[in-house]
């Protein structure tokens, strides 16, 4: 296989502004500075079915490649502007930051930026000009999160009955307008995609069980992100909204190197090479659903060489391996999952009580890390008061009393609940794709983990399950592979 290459460094500086907002590969960078990569070899070559690019993140390197040439440019429909705010899909999902946004580069930003209008701002209304994106836009600058704005869905089994505001938005909360904070998700690996958004509102194409829907639901959003994040005044023609779908389905992307160490070396698996040739082909939707005969939790292999017989004198490698068995092998109780194992019977739950299980249980798809199936479910990442030292002080609260029964339910962000109207779905989410973590903290979809060994920390928390301070560091050295 010939692979077409092209390096981007220093990307941050090179695109000079940015762009907007969107969840999940919507609307755009501008471009006011391009790199020098794209005039010289964004059209690639004809000798090969690969293209790939490499760029510089606080590890080492990342790659993209895809089968299609990477272009970063307007006459690519993911960087044109189809609304009236000078956003672009890559406004909010850029190529050296794991195809997505971190703190460090929206701060980057001057306050003319695309990226801090509208829901860039954390309260600001559509037109009303941010010209104080350092006062304005705090989450986008803390936490790189972008405001969503949902109402209760009509006929809702539940309603909003109080809220705490530290944002202090001069507008407040209601039925018709809750409003969240939550991190772009990255377009890059969707081929891999069950769930479109973190709470699932684009899978509107049920059942949502083959790779033919999930596209057609990331073309549906594509349309949805540019009449709402663009504000654009008309719906995204659908040659555009499948060429958007088609580059980001095309576009692979994981770790290549921590500092000197290559991934896919001494028998290792890494980068986004394998994600493609290897991964991909096997891949569909449910392959080895926890809820299915033949599930197992031994879901990555990238690494098994390094598990059993490192590179010598390598201690990071080591490390890698040792992290890639705990994370498939280490078992421990899962108890009160609401979606898994809910501790209200009325939830009906598919399982009833705590079970032993292990990373695998909700991160199923293998060599991935998403769950291979839509399953929204409740760790406490939502929680008003969470475990594991998660920073959500600067988020709203909000509780919801369900409808006949008084249940009440405190969370920083409602989830699925926004969606299908239903009690037991508030604070749901889905669990993202695992690769390429190191490009783009801080994580979970808030933000409130600010680096891997914060989110680390929290699940030993939630879970109980024991790490060492050695195993807590070789999971960390593990997730940053990926």
């Amino acid at each position: 296989m010939s692979i077409r290459t092209g390096y981007l460094f220093g990307c941050v500086l090179l695109l000079g502004a940015c762009g907007s907002a969107t969840e999940n590969g919507e609307f755009v960078q501008s471009h006011s500075a391009l790199s020098e990569r794209e005039a010289d070899a964004e059209e690639g070559s004809d000798d090969g079915d690969l293209y790939r690019d490499v760029t510089p993140d606080a590890l080492g390197k990342s790659a993209t490649v895809s089968p299609n040439p990477i272009v970063l440019k307007p006459r690519n429909a993911f960087f044109h502007d189809f609304g009236t705010n000078r956003r672009q899909c890559g406004t909010c999902h850029v190529e050296s930051l794991g195809w997505t946004l971190t703190p460090e580069y929206t701060q980057s930003l001057p306050a003319s930026d695309p990226l801090f209008v509208f829901d860039g701002s954390d309260c600001l209304a559509a037109g009303q000009p941010n010209a104080d994106p350092l006062t304005n836009s705090t989450q986008m600058r803390s936490k790189a999160n972008v405001r969503i704005d949902l109402p209760i869905p009509a006929g809702a089994d539940f309603v909003l009955t109080s809220y705490a505001d530290p944002i202090g938005c001069p507008n407040p909360p209601s039925a018709s307008d809750i409003r969240m904070y939550r991190r772009p998700l990255p377009t890059s690996n969707t081929a891999f995609l069950s769930t479109v958004m973190w709470d699932g509102r684009e899978n509107v194409n049920p059942p949502n069980n083959t790779l033919a829907l999930i596209q057609a639901d990331l073309e549906h959003q594509a349309n949805d992100a540019t009449l709402g994040h663009a504000q654009a005044t008309a719906p995204l023609p659908a040659a555009k909204a499948t060429a958007i779908r088609q580059f980001e389905t095309g576009l692979f992307n994981a770790q290549q190197k921590v500092g000197s160490l290559k991934l896919d070396s001494h028998g290792a698996h890494g980068g986004a090479d394998f994600l493609y040739s290897d991964t991909l082909p096997s891949f569909f939707i449910g392959i080895n659903d926890v809820f299915t005969p033949g599930f197992t939790s031994t879901i990555f292999t990238l690494f098994s060489a390094w598990e059993t017989n490192p590179p010598r004198n390598n201690a990071q490698a080591a490390a890698i391996g040792r992290g890639e068995s705990l994370f498939n092998n280490r078992t421990f109780t899962i108890d009160n999952v609401r979606g898994i194992n809910s501790s209200d019977p009325a939830d009906a739950d598919p399982i009833n009580g705590s079970f032993v299980g292990s990373c695998g249980t909700c991160h199923d798809t293998p060599n991935i890390g998403n769950h291979s199936v839509a399953l929204p479910i409740d760790i406490g990442i939502t929680a008003a008061n969470s475990v594991g030292d998660l920073d959500v002080a600067a988020l709203p609260v909000y509780t919801f009393t369900q409808l006949g029964t008084g249940k009440t339910i405190s969370v920083t962000d409602a989830g699925r609940g926004l969606v299908t109207g239903r009690f037991k779905d508030i604070g749901k989410l889905k669990g993202p794709i695992l690769r390429a973590l190191s490009a783009r903290a801080p994580y979970f979809h808030n933000g409130s983990a600010n680096d891997l060994s914060a989110l680390v920390h929290f699940y030993n928390e939630r879970f109980q399950i024991g790490f060492s301070a050695q195993e807590a560091s070789d999971l960390v050295a593990f997730l940053q592979a990926l």
